[in-house]
């Protein structure tokens, strides 16, 4: 090697290597957030909005962390898509077993999350109508 391909080689770990720090320090900014949701006395926050928080805060991690860390970014289409689904369906799974469990009061805070996180078509499909053409997706 050159050592102007040395340097060039180099210079891309650097970029690369900032990549990481700049993720994990958006990463750890997410996590205080986080953090900070449990300290009740501080914020007074309503329980949808606590609920809401985390739960866009642990999908835009989850994402980074894969797009980032799991080089889906720079990979075929196929495994995003795949990782993407796996959300999908680890999210209602998610709340209807803490709901069963008892972490979530009532309907209410579920309705108010799916509507206030989820795009307007998710939400819609999932409960069964659709915002396009209003025939429950029924065709």
């Amino acid at each position: 090697m050159t050592t102007i391909e040395n340097k060039e080689l180099k210079e891309s770990w650097v970029k690369q290597d900032w990549v990481y720090i700049k993720t994990a320090l958006i990463l750890a900014f997410f996590t205080a957030i986080e953090v900070f949701t449990y300290f009740e006395s501080v914020h007074k926050a309503p329980e949808w909005l606590l609920v809401t928080t985390l739960s866009f805060l642990m999908v835009v991690k989850f994402f980074l962390v894969a797009g980032v860390f799991m080089h889906l970014k720079d990979d075929n289409s196929v495994f995003t898509k795949m990782i993407t689904m796996g959300m999908c369906i680890a999210w209602p799974v998610y709340f209807i077993m803490a709901f069963a469990l008892g972490f979530l009061p009532d309907w209410n805070v579920i309705i108010k999350v799916l509507f206030l996180f989820l795009p307007p078509g998710v939400a819609g499909f999932w409960l069964g109508f659709s915002f396009k053409g209003g025939d429950g997706g029924h065709h």
